[in-house]
């Protein structure tokens, strides 16, 4: 991706608070230095409308058009993966968390033919935990899944675990290159960038324990 977004992005996550350093709990239960919280960004036009275009070329670059369409998982992921649906003219269906008690009971929702090649959009990858859950279930309903597309990954095993299921995961940014245009332009400490560089380096040791 092109430096002057992910400064312009990275500026926009500081001073809107969407990007936050300090002592957090993360859904898995681990500890991490900072918080990044992408639904901050439908609330400002302009940097979602950026961000969607960033997400728009890196299908295009890295993925290309031989899909049919594109998945997400509630909630941020659904915000995302619809409007870049919108944007490039592709279907779209999402995946829940668990399927209703009610109704027909899916898990996917939408029109999913059998054999539709999907990839599924993500606002952030952590783990891999959501989306790889959203991988078993559209292979369960007939659709293909080779690719999934965040936004930002915070590099803590979402590359390994999907690589596992034979899915690569495919980023706009990663939190190092974010946190480290911060650095370069002045607008977070060298204590910062450390500890979010010893998160990185514990998880992956976590990874291979």
């Amino acid at each position: 991706m092109q430096p002057d977004f992910i400064l312009e992005f990275a500026r926009f996550l500081l001073k809107s608070n969407a990007l936050q350093f300090g002592t957090f709990t993360l859904a898995s239960g681990r500890p991490s230095p900072y918080y990044i919280d992408l639904r901050m960004l439908p609330s400002f036009p302009k940097h979602f409308r950026l961000t969607i275009t960033a997400m728009k070329e890196a299908v295009a670059g890295k993925i290309g058009s031989n899909f049919d369409t594109f998945a997400s998982v509630p909630t941020s992921g659904l915000v995302f993966g619809s409007a870049l649906a919108y944007e490039m003219v592709k279907p779209f269906v999402y995946v829940r968390k668990e399927s209703k008690g009610y109704g027909t009971s899916k898990l996917v929702e939408g029109h999913l033919p059998s054999g539709s090649r999907v990839v599924i959009v993500d606002d952030v990858a952590t783990t891999g935990t959501s989306v790889s859950h959203a991988v078993q279930a559209i292979r369960a309903n007939g659709g293909i899944v080779d690719d999934v597309v965040a936004l930002v990954s915070r590099q803590e095993g979402a590359e390994d675990h999907l690589k596992k299921m034979n899915v690569r995961l495919t980023a706009v940014t990663t939190v190092k290159e974010i946190v480290n245009t911060l650095h370069k332009a002045g607008l977070v400490d060298s204590n910062t960038l450390e500890s979010v560089m010893e998160q990185m380096a514990s998880q992956a040791d976590y990874d291979n324990e």
